[in-house]
């Protein structure tokens, strides 16, 4: 259902004007902590498994399983039914999953690659390409070649620094001397287009020298330069927040002065991330995936994009942005994980997740822990209030306030945790196999780079005991306190020849923060939520008042749910019945559906039986019959919306317009879903390089979202951001210049000056004042 979060982001590869780019159309989720998809659970196999196993229990064995409230207990009971049965039902998952390199993949991938790049389809080539590399084995002439093969779809692609790291790669790895003129050449060009000295010829001249990379600011430096490490009592947090506690809210933040719109309140790394695999279906004829996934667009570590990945040496799943990702990744947790990666793709996010947070936490750190609580039971014992129910000490994003989030053993249902407890106990007997066996695919030189924090096998075989049962702890603790790192896709379909290219956000990885866990929910929160890779930053959407409590929305949201399904969808994942403000003002006030009188143009309202509210008519109807309407104009407008994926843009404008005129027989002229065809209607013009009608369409849809969402609301943001580049394309020169201007404000706010779109617009700025003679501020 539309939401007027829809944006064209700029491929601005070719900023001069003018200046005719692919505009980028698509949506962006605001929800925080969307509802889980089958990727957090077990592949479906295993849970028939253990359905069939809770099915088989007695009453009475069942009754005493729900009655178990200790995890160490839990645990054991479900390690016990662990047994032959299920262990070769596991072998049989892996098989399926495997992540043993293949040279039987690198030739397929290979082909594939050459065939996209025969096609000039050069990124599908260069990530099929990637796909070949993460199976080719270190140092083989396989591998060398794959990087060449890359290093040549990159170089189309006018990406001629990495093309030049890929070169350097297949060298690296042996490139085969008969071969090798051919990267020379290749490395000779890429010089020359950045316009620097070639080594491979001193001859060529240097007409302009690439500035050296500015060093990344660390983590310490940029909460610094934000005001971020200053707060004595959270880490990552604004001073302008302190922690509080009472009975029925649990631990919450509020604010402890007044907070302006816009101000930056956390800036958090992830304790532990988790990239989200695609799971294909599995069948015995489709033996690998040709499909370009986020897994291949990004690091496995820092989880920002990549365009050329660097595999693991020893798996072919994890892949990085660079060999220092790829070395961090390895010291923290990979040099455990490497040797089961088919086990945790079978088991699932959760259980991935929960093993991820224990290894980054490092031998040393989880010993400490146990020390502190006795078992993998802990409870927050270490943190008392005071008589003003503010903590004593620090809160810190630090693996201990991991262990201390609740895991809400009494409210999971019994089969979830039988089903979290044999899973945990699956991993369990494969981390002492890795243990008693040492699996773990490392070499004396991989066991010296490894910190006293991580701990080598034989330091986490000293615990291993209490693996299991805190695995257990962590999967139960995700289902109300892992959050969804989100990042916008783009649709990379080289075949269309569109004006418009379309995107869509996904769901990147699921992540552990623990300062941002302390957020409670509301239906319409104070504050927005974006990411830069692992960092997750919070920002105030509207003044806060000090002693206001600051919020976030865990996925259900006022303006895309009615009250009674909220309240069910939170009570089921996160057991409490919500009573924000938002829930409380609409149980209070009169139903509305955004429907109207035919007779008068006033506003219908009731529940079943819907009646006019004009002052002398006396018009009803039945909601039953308009909402069946409402469904068959949205079935109409997904049919739109497929023909303008496959560039019918004539077809798509009957369709919407035929839309319309239904649309404006019964709704409301702010209804969102009239928004939706003005906003189709503005994609499908842009498409046809009509932009001054795209333009007439989008700002009736910008009228809605005001309506809506407000003012200075990030999906005006969006909206402002899409209507910026039709103006621009469609030399409205002032017009384009006064929108650019307003959605680079409304979107810093949200998002911060250095986001990508931020950064778009002030680049179409730039192109105004030095092109078309603007004027300067």
């Amino acid at each position: 259902m539309y939401a007027g979060i829809v944006d064209y982001t700029s491929s601005l590869c070719c900023v001069t004007w003018p200046c005719t780019y692919r505009l980028v159309y698509g949506s962006t989720v605001t929800a925080l902590y969307p509802f889980f998809s089958l990727m957090e659970h077990p592949v479906q196999e295993w849970q028939d498994q253990a359905q069939s196993i809770w099915a088989h229990l007695t009453s009475s064995e069942k009754e005493k399983f729900s009655s178990i409230a200790d995890l160490d207990e839990i645990f054991q009971a479900c390690l016990s039914h662990l047994q032959q049965d299920e262990e070769q039902l596991i072998e049989r998952l892996c098989c399926n999953v495997t992540v043993a390199k293949d040279p039987n993949a690198v030739q397929f991938f290979k082909e594939e690659g050459n065939k996209r790049f025969a096609e000039k389809q050069y990124a599908t080539a260069a990530g099929l390409y990637s796909k070949a590399i993460s199976h080719a084995k270190s140092g083989s002439e396989a591998l060398a070649v794959c990087f060449a093969n890359r290093s040549a779809a990159l170089f189309y692609l006018g990406q001629y620094s990495v093309c030049l790291e890929d070169i350097q790669h297949a060298q690296d790895h042996g490139y085969p001397e008969r071969l090798r003129n051919k990267i020379l050449q290749r490395k000779a060009e890429c010089f020359q287009r950045l316009r620097k000295p070639s080594s491979c010829d001193p001859k060529l001249e240097c007409v302009e020298t690439v500035k050296p990379k500015k060093e990344p600011q660390t983590s310490t430096e940029r909460l610094k330069e934000m005001a971020l490490d200053r707060n004595p009592h959270i880490t990552n947090a604004s001073c302008a927040l302190h922690l509080n506690f009472d009975t029925r809210k649990g631990r919450h933040l509020l604010a402890s002065q007044n907070i302006e719109q816009g101000e930056v309140l956390i800036w958090e790394e992830a304790f532990a991330s988790v990239i989200i695999p695609e799971r294909k279906q599995w069948r015995k004829e489709i033996k690998w995936d040709t499909r370009i996934t986020a897994c291949d667009h990004y690091c496995h570590y820092c989880l920002n994009r990549v365009i050329a990945s660097l595999p693991c040496q020893y798996c072919s799943f994890a892949r990085y942005c660079s060999q220092e990702c790829m070395d961090k990744a390895w010291r923290s947790y990979h040099y455990i994980e490497c040797s089961m990666g088919d086990l945790l793709l079978a088991l699932g996010m959760f259980c991935h997740t929960a093993l991820r947070a224990v290894l980054v936490a490092g031998c040393r750190l989880f010993s400490q822990s146990l020390e502190q609580t006795g078992s993998a039971d802990a409870t927050d014992k270490t943190k008392v209030c005071n008589s003003k129910n503010t903590y004593h000490e620090k809160y810190c994003s630090s693996y201990q306030s991991v262990v201390n989030l609740l895991p809400h053993t009494e409210n999971h249902p019994a089969e979830r945790k039988f089903l979290c407890g044999l899973t945990a106990a699956a991993l369990y007997k494969k981390l002492c196999l890795i243990m008693a066996k040492d699996l773990v695919s490392s070499t004396s030189q991989t066991e010296k780079s490894l910190t006293k924090e991580s701990g080598t096998i034989e330091d986490w075989s000293s615990v291993r005991q209490f693996l299991g049962p805190t695995v257990l702890r962590h999967m139960l603790q995700l289902y109300c306190n892992a959050q969804a790192v989100t990042a916008l896709q783009e649709n990379e379909d080289e075949s269309s020849l569109s004006l418009v290219k379309s995107n869509k956000s996904i769901r990147l990885a699921t992540a552990v923060f623990p300062v941002l866990s302390l957020l409670n929910h509301s239906c319409d929160p104070n504050t927005t939520v974006s990411f830069t890779g692992r960092f997750v930053t919070v920002r105030a959407n509207r003044p806060i008042r000090r002693d206001e409590e600051v919020t976030h929305c865990y996925g259900p949201h006022k303006l895309r749910m009615d009250v009674a399904e909220r309240q069910q969808l939170l009570k089921d994942q996160y057991f409490f019945v919500c009573q924000c403000k938002a829930c409380t003002e609409e149980l209070k006030g009169k139903k509305t559906h955004g429907f109207f009188c035919p007779l008068c143009k006033a506003q219908l309202e009731g529940e079943e039986a819907l009646y006019c509210t004009g002052a002398r008519c006396t018009y009803t109807a039945s909601q039953t019959q308009l909402t069946s309407r409402l469904n068959q104009l949205g079935n109409h407008i997904q049919i739109a919306k497929v023909q303008l994926q496959d560039n019918k843009t004539d077809n798509a404008k009957m369709t919407l317009m035929s839309c319309l005129s239904e649309a404006e027989c019964f709704l409301s002229q702010d209804h969102l879903l009239l928004g939706e065809i003005m906003d189709h209607l503005a994609q499908a013009e842009a498409s046809d390089g009509n932009w001054k009608a795209a333009a007439g369409h989008l700002r009736k849809s910008i009228s809605i979202v005001k309506v809506h969402y407000g003012s200075s609301s990030m999906e005006l943001g969006h909206e402002l951001f899409k209507l910026a580049q039709i103006l621009f394309n469609g030399f409205e020169v002032p017009d384009a210049m006064r929108t650019i201007m307003e959605a680079q404000k409304v979107l810093s706010m949200h998002y911060g000056p250095d986001h990508n779109l931020v950064q778009e617009l002030k680049t179409m700025e730039e192109c105004l004042l030095q092109f078309h003679g603007y004027p300067r501020k």
